[in-house]
């Protein structure tokens, strides 16, 4: 069943009066998350995104994955919604879509998920890929090219999906004459007012993975440009503009270029010749459409956080310029989050289980300066993309490790129902701080050692305990436990694996756990 909205009454919903709620289940404090009782909380779990419009974009899974995913340690989901499927057509929103999203909410607050709602897209429509409807997609009549052996390449190549992404962001007229993104603004604010009353969604990923448009032609001239450059200082006989980009459309040319990009130093000239231009679209056209997207949110809803997804580029470590969004006085919103996406050039390629070391060290300290700047807490958004590769644990661990370095939280891509069975589930079902009365200051789980441990302060505490998942894979013996100082603490089963739950100690001040594997 569609059930038809004029796009006017929907406008007129979003000034209704905003949903107040004095305990949400989850907030921002500072650069943290937090939950109601007012502790630190780390989120991890996987995005569950469908993009069948045979399916109407709703998945295969049932109640059972959930129950899956939190046996695994997950604590929250990404939950994807299309816009086509939402809004198939302008101003009519589709009543059985939601109610599969409802569905799946629900089995995730049935198992003690969390959800954040990931507005998604890929080649921006369902005309190349997945995302906005067909009556959203302004072409001009321009021929849609996609030639390469990996998919996102398209987004460069193809001048059909870069003059849609034009028309989206100069919020072009759709058919009933309304803008594009005032459109997007007002199926945001439709989702609001579902969800703003429920308190296992905590979340709006505005936009997966934005991209600038036609001046994106300007990116690959640049790092091309910048490659043959720092090549030719190199070696004379180094290949040229025109030659690298021949070697790029080639699998084998790739893994070639690949090779050289292996060198950080080369890496990060190639990829920061590209900051201006991104750095400017982020500025003059992505962060005026999350203004628009917060303003029709926040006249619902106030409370939920709001998600900062940043450019294509720098998913590959290219700096952001996003700044945060702000109210309607102009000053900072209080309840919003860094998500950026983590991907090593290999990511959907053949060699997708060998990323360069150096290179997913830069992407995700580079994310993690940018957080501090924000001084927001980050929520790693995507990562991942293994598939059914083989060999990949050591690439998951690598990057899992820096989450710990970075307090950050994650989202890995994607879930699939045989998850449990893949290489790098060890490093995704993994032992980590779900919950800690206090501030979080340290994490660390070595998969050599199988020795976990954890730092916090509890100095200015909460009086709930914090909690620890711990996969059934170390045989976590309560005797062998170290806290310190000593402590009341207990093993809960979840599934194979156990929650530790350790309550607060009398006197307060840092504590530290270990917990070696059996």
């Amino acid at each position: 069943m569609k059930i038809f909205i004029p796009l006017i009454a929907a406008l007129l919903a979003c000034c209704a009066g905003p949903f107040e709620s004095h305990h949400p289940a989850v907030s921002v404090q500072g650069a943290h998350f937090v939950d109601a009782q007012g502790r630190h909380i780390i989120l991890h779990g996987t995005s569950v995104v469908n993009k069948n419009t045979n399916r109407n974009y709703l998945g295969p899974e049932t109640e059972e994955d959930f129950a899956a995913m939190r046996d695994w340690g997950f604590n929250v989901v990404r939950l994807g919604v299309i816009w086509d499927g939402l809004e198939p057509q302008p101003g009519m929103y589709d009543e059985d879509y939601l109610k599969g999203i409802d569905q799946r909410i629900e089995w995730a607050r049935q198992n003690h998920l969390y959800v954040f709602l990931d507005m998604h897209q890929d080649l921006y429509s369902v005309q190349f890929s997945d995302g906005a409807p067909e009556w959203a997609t302004l072409t001009d009549g321009q021929p849609h090219i996609s030639d390469s052996p990996v998919w996102s390449d398209a987004y460069f190549s193809s001048p059909a999906v870069q003059r849609a992404w034009d028309h989206f962001w100069d919020n072009s007229p759709a058919p009933d004459s309304v803008g594009l993104q005032d459109h997007y603004a007002a199926a945001w604010a439709h989702l609001a007012q579902r969800y703003a009353a429920d308190t296992t969604v905590i979340a709006y990923d505005m936009m997966n993975e934005p991209f600038m448009g036609s001046e994106a032609v300007q990116i690959f001239p640049a790092m091309l440009s910048a490659g043959a450059q720092v090549l030719a200082q190199q070696n004379p006989n180094a290949p040229s503009v025109e030659e690298l980009a021949a070697k790029w459309m080639t699998v084998q040319g790739r893994a070639e270029i690949l090779g050289l990009l292996g060198d950080i130093n080369i890496y990060k000239q190639v990829i920061d010749a590209t900051q201006p231009i991104y750095n400017q679209f982020e500025k003059d056209k992505l962060m005026p459409m999350y203004q628009r997207v917060a303003r029709a949110i926040r006249k619902i809803d106030k409370n939920k956080i709001l998600l900062l997804e940043t450019t294509m580029g720098s998913n590959m470590g290219v700096y952001t310029a996003i700044e945060p969004v702000v109210d309607e006085n102009g000053g900072r919103d209080p309840q919003q989050a860094y998500a950026p996406h983590g991907y090593d050039l290999v990511t959907d390629t053949p060699f997708v289980n060998s990323p360069n070391s150096d290179r997913i060290k830069l992407i995700f300290s580079r994310h993690g300066e940018t957080a501090q700047r924000l001084d927001m807490p980050m929520l790693v958004g995507e990562w991942g993309a293994y598939g059914r590769h083989k060999k990949t644990l050591d690439a998951a661990a690598q990057v899992s490790r820096l989450f710990e370095k970075f307090l950050a939280s994650d989202a890995y891509w994607d879930y699939t129902s045989d998850l449990a069975e893949l290489d790098h589930f060890r490093a995704l079902s993994r032992p980590y701080p779900q919950r800690i009365a206090g501030e979080l200051l340290r994490s660390d789980f070595d998969p050599h050692t199988k020795i976990f441990t954890c730092q916090w302060d509890e100095s200015s505490a909460a009086e709930a305990p914090s909690i620890f998942y711990l996969p059934a894979r170390l045989n976590a013996d309560k005797s062998k436990i170290d806290l310190d100082p000593p402590g009341d603490f207990s093993l809960k089963p979840i599934g194979q694996s156990v929650l530790l739950v350790v309550r607060p100690a009398l006197q307060r001040g840092i504590r530290t756990l270990t917990v070696p594997s059996e």
